[in-house]
């Protein structure tokens, strides 16, 4: 029944998601307000990242089966006759993405406070974040080259895959997961630490945000201003409980399972789907809380009218 579920599931996913990053690409692109025009690449990277993670997990659609010893990775999609040292690497890569997609969201959701918090002055504190943010992607993907080089590569593993292989029909298996070697347990750090630490330093972050646009606020009367500003607010809050839905739950499960060696078949099929979720609402999240794009949405599904720009005629009187 899981299978069949997912079946669905990942394509239909994949046909809501695509849609959704190439619009909010194009806003990117050509729609973003000037307070935005430093974060564009950045929201442009975490776009592309998103959707690596998405093509991956709909290709590979992937089974931890986490009560087996050392843990299975079964892989269920179309690409399971593929060789499972590609498919091991592409199921790396998707880890990589997925934790620089989310340690990019809190890079953004920073760097927003930083330029109302040092409005008209200059910061090198958001060089160290962004250096401190990039370390843990550093690290996963030095562990994840030196895990594929080590043992996927290997002949002796390659051929423990095949003979594996040879007795299944319905999937493949292209490796496993252990945690008795120091860059598995790097590897298993680095991903579920920022699950942990990020949201409460996102929330702290999204304090100070409210209390300065607070203090704006009360200095301006302008309702457009006021609605500019809540919305944004608004789209900040929901960025930071994202990890929060998406990962904690699922995270906290996933380790009480390997702890317990417990077979859980919710867990093994349908975490892949958990860590695609911020593909399909971040996109939605950022068009809602930046005011120029969802202007732009709206005239673009005929919701609203665009502004006719109003020309104005001088008489010049001849002499």
């Amino acid at each position: 029944m899981h299978r069949e579920i997912l079946s669905i599931l990942f394509p239909t996913l994949f046909c809501i998601v695509l849609p959704s990053q190439v619009l909010l690409m194009y806003m990117i692109q050509y729609y973003s307000p000037k307070f935005l025009n430093n974060l564009k690449s950045i929201l442009r990277c975490n776009c592309l990242l998103q959707f690596i993670t998405l093509l991956i997990a709909c290709s590979l659609q992937t089974r931890q089966v986490s009560n087996l010893t050392p843990i299975e990775i079964w892989c269920y999609g179309y690409v399971k006759d593929f060789d499972p040292t590609i498919l091991y690497s592409l199921y790396f890569l998707s880890q990589s993405t997925t934790l620089a997609s989310v340690l990019l969201t809190f890079l953004t959701i920073y760097l927003k406070f930083d330029v109302v918090r040092n409005m008209n002055k200059s910061s090198n504190q958001k060089y160290i974040v962004t250096f401190i943010l990039l370390i843990p992607v550093v690290v996963v993907t030095g562990a994840e080259i030196f895990l594929i080089i080590t043992k996927s590569l290997a002949s002796e593993y390659q051929e423990k895959l095949l003979k594996i292989n040879l007795k299944v029909t319905d999937h493949s298996v292209i490796g496993f997961i252990t945690l008795q070697t120091i860059p598995s347990q790097a590897i298993f750090l680095c991903i579920i630490g920022p699950v942990f630490i990020l949201p409460p330093i996102g929330f702290l972050i999204r304090r100070k945000f409210v209390n300065i646009v607070s203090a704006t606020l009360e200095r301006t009367t302008s309702t457009n201003r006021k609605q500019q500003n809540q919305s944004f607010i608004n789209g900040l809050t929901i960025q930071v409980f994202l990890p929060i839905v998406c990962y904690l739950p699922m995270f906290i499960y996933l380790f009480i399972v390997i702890e317990t060696k417990t077979e859980s078949l919710f867990e093994q099929y349908f975490i892949g789907i958990f860590s695609t979720f911020p593909s399909l609402l971040d996109s939605y999240i950022t068009s809602y809380s930046v005011k120029t794009y969802r202007k732009q949405i709206k005239i673009l599904f005929k919701l609203e009218k665009a502004e006719q720009p109003i020309v104005v005629a001088a008489i010049v009187s001849q002499m």
